[in-house]
């Protein structure tokens, strides 16, 4: 079983760390952030704070690890679709990658543990423009690629109603930057420079609930997280190659535009890589949830990261702080419902909706975004165990993303799926007989 886990998490840390984003503005501190893509936050467009659950994981806010009562389990594929348009150009732009990856345990009463691996970031943009040298027209290209992603582990317990929970982060990627000088003559050799960054270090994000029942099925929860923003140790190095641009066929026989990098590089510092430090944004969220007890519950929410605190080997932005506002919920009709003609009674609905402001200005204009998610939760056969009766469920979910401002020329929609299995079992039963 060891051995299984370590081959799944090298696996899902490969594919993490090669999994790229979507967006122009992704060129702006460590790329793009994920908002979490665990079930919980996702189909509620980022809610967290305040929410928890005995049988799924929210990593968002640690403290509710505390009120696990079974394992749980999760696990899927997250596709992202964009749709970039400026005046004179429209662009689809498509990545699938794994979701995330967690466990969670119950370690007793109002006490449990999670880890797990997901995406924190991804970067993947491309701008150019056209100049002359010398009477020979040439194109500068800027590009970059790659994303952040972490690996954590954390506790949460819970007494007289207030719970608290921190998560213990490992952070690893590579973000690379990208330029090309394009000559359009042979006379003149096209020159690609990579200015790459390796980043690892440690954080960790804490957080703290307290919840009130009254009128027997009734609840309220108050909750609160902050991630700390820390320093990253950065590994950074320069490749230099020239490369030539023509066409190329596809495997369906289409002729494509393509660039044939030489293997031998120019400029290659990797074996005398310099030090540097990537620091980190710290977030805050905060919220407040009503619900009844197996039935429905509402929340809403404020978030906000400091992102003009970002800096990357002393080279700072001009990025202010994102802050958004954040409602969401779920629904279950009968949660005890039996049978298939009772099957739609029994799914979890869950749906959110976002607004704010990125922190990402262009010309003096910050760039606002506005989203919904909705979700289901389709629950799989179900098992009893003494009393309690528990079972696994296959989530999908759906996100309407916009982003952009009316005075500035370009605007993104994109619709994100995630698809995720959650798994619930009972492990660590202490045998009657021998």
């Amino acid at each position: 079983m060891k051995i299984k886990l370590t081959i799944i998490i090298l696996v899902c840390s490969h594919i993490m760390l090669v999994s790229q984003g979507n967006s122009p503005f992704s060129q702006f501190g460590p790329g793009d952030f994920y908002e979490s893509n665990f079930q919980s936050n996702f189909a509620k467009s980022g809610i967290g704070a305040s929410n928890y659950s005995s049988n799924t994981l929210n990593p968002l806010n640690p403290s509710s690890y505390s009120q696990l009562t079974l394992t749980t389990g999760e696990t899927g594929l997250y596709s992202s679709t964009n749709w970039v348009s400026t005046e004179t150009k429209n662009d689809i732009i498509n990545n699938t990658n794994l979701a995330v990856f967690g466990l969670g345990f119950p370690l007793g009463n109002n006490w449990g543990l999670a880890l797990g691996l997901t995406p924190i970031s991804k970067q993947n943009y491309s701008n150019s423009f056209a100049d002359s040298l010398s009477d020979t027209p040439v194109e500068y290209v800027y590009e970059g690629d790659g994303g952040l992603s972490e690996v954590f582990i954390g506790t949460g317990f819970e007494k007289n109603g207030f719970a608290f929970g921190v998560n213990g982060k490992y952070i690893f990627g590579r973000l690379n930057d990208i330029s090309k000088v394009k000559y359009s003559s042979e006379e003149f050799k096209s020159v690609r420079f990579q200015n790459l960054s390796n980043v690892n270090g440690f954080s960790f994000n804490t957080g703290a609930q307290y919840k009130k029942s009254f009128n027997t099925n009734f609840y309220i929860t108050y909750g609160v997280t902050y991630d700390l923003g820390s320093s990253m140790n950065t590994n950074n190095y320069l490749k230099a190659n020239y490369f030539t641009s023509g066409e190329a066929t596809t495997a369906s026989g289409d002729i494509i535009d393509a660039e044939f990098h030489e293997t031998e590089f120019i400029i290659n510092t990797e074996d005398e890589a310099s030090k540097g430090i990537l620091q980190m944004p710290s977030a805050f969220q905060s919220g407040i949830s009503i619900g009844k007890f197996e039935e429905w519950e509402l929340s809403a929410e404020y978030k906000t990261r400091s992102l003009s605190n970002f800096s990357l080997n002393a080279a700072t932005t001009q990025l202010g702080n994102s802050q958004g506002f954040i409602i969401g919920g779920n629904i279950i009709p009968n949660s005890k419902a039996l049978g298939r003609s009772n099957y739609w009674k029994t799914i979890n609905y869950n749906f959110g909706a976002k607004i704010g402001q990125t922190g990402i200005s262009i010309d003096n204009q910050e760039l606002s975004e506005i989203g919904i998610n909705i979700g289901l939760g389709m629950p799989l056969k179900k098992f009893k165990y003494q009393t309690e009766t528990f079972g696994s469920s296959i989530y999908l979910s759906f996100g309407y993303l916009h982003r952009g401002n009316s005075n500035i020329n370009i605007q993104e929609d994109f619709l994100n799926i995630n698809a995720s299995v959650v798994f619930n079992d009972k492990w660590f039963v202490k045998r009657k007989f021998n």
